[in-house]
């Protein structure tokens, strides 16, 4: 359990120094260093044994699933980039909602009374989330819900593939290729980033690999959670990164240039209330 509670908590100091990252280098060249830090590091799943041999069905559906993984990527660093992460990490703990609705969409669940009732805590929490904001503030917090609920619902579509697909190849290497796809496709990235990089100062890449490299780890942490204890545990401790992202932010967010605190004590405390008000409802449906 202290594996994804650490990887959430992770999460949020990442979370912190790529949005530092991103203010004198951009969201494309921070996005575009992570994917490849992240399929560097995952590539060493290929040395892990699987069961099953690699065909065109299952290099595939790794590959669809890593094309739908770099959409949600881009959605998660324009909400961390152009919104705030007190709100957008909240908001991104959403994809396990959005999982249970696709799911009935589909015809392979039914919406209960729980799912429901975790729909009308996500309406609560981002009520919670999005008022009380100073009016100078408030385009950055719609952005904040813009895509980070456009990311989450993009991850969503993520893991309803992987469910159905990951076993006909196994974990490790249908892992590996999925990251892989989302570096491949990040070169289509580089006609967006600023300059050649040079104009990056030497304090803002410190930054994006600190915050890149404690990306990869985190999600290597939650890898082997899933494994280990369960998709739907891993996904209920992880999401603690919500609250971690508002407590880190209210208390030293100063220390990585992140002036929302600034924001006001009661801003802060509804943040905080939304936030538990998002993991009720990843509660309600991971125990439905």
């Amino acid at each position: 359990m202290l594996v994804p509670l650490g990887s959430a908590l992770g999460y949020a100091f990442a979370a912190m120094m790529l949005k530092r990252g991103t203010e004198g280098a951009g969201p494309w060249r921070v996005n575009f260093s992570t994917n490849w830090v992240q399929a560097t590091l995952f590539s060493l799943f290929w040395f892990v044994p699987t069961a099953h041999a690699a065909s065109f069905g299952n290099v595939s559906h790794a590959v669809i699933s890593g094309t739908i993984f770099f959409v949600g990527q881009i959605f998660t660093f324009l909400a961390l980039s152009r919104g705030d992460v007190s709100v957008a990490t909240p908001v991104l703990g959403s994809k396990v909602i959005f999982v249970a609705l696709f799911s009935a969409a589909l015809g392979t669940e039914k919406i209960g009374v729980s799912t429901w009732l975790a729909v009308l805590l996500t309406g609560g929490a981002t009520a919670l989330l999005s008022i009380g904001n100073p009016q100078a503030d408030r385009e950055a917090v719609f952005r904040s819900l813009l895509y980070g609920f456009s990311a989450a619902a993009v991850y969503a579509l993520t893991d309803i593939t992987q469910q159905r697909w990951v076993r006909e190849w196994g974990f490790s290497h249908y892992i590996a290729t999925l990251f892989l796809t989302v570096a491949v496709l990040s070169l289509t990235l580089i006609p967006l980033l600023r300059g050649d990089g040079r104009e990056v100062t030497p304090a803002s890449w410190r930054w994006i690999v600190a915050g890149g490299c404690l990306l990869a780890v985190q999600a290597s942490g939650i890898a082997w959670s899933i494994i280990t204890i369960g998709a739907t545990s891993t996904n209920v401790l992880y999401n603690s990164r919500g609250l971690w992202s508002v407590v880190l932010v209210w208390t030293i967010g100063s220390w990585f240039g992140n002036a929302e605190r600034g924001r006001g004590r009661a801003v802060m405390l509804r943040r905080f209330a939304g936030s538990l008000l998002l993991l009720g409802a990843i509660l309600l449906i991971a125990h439905r």
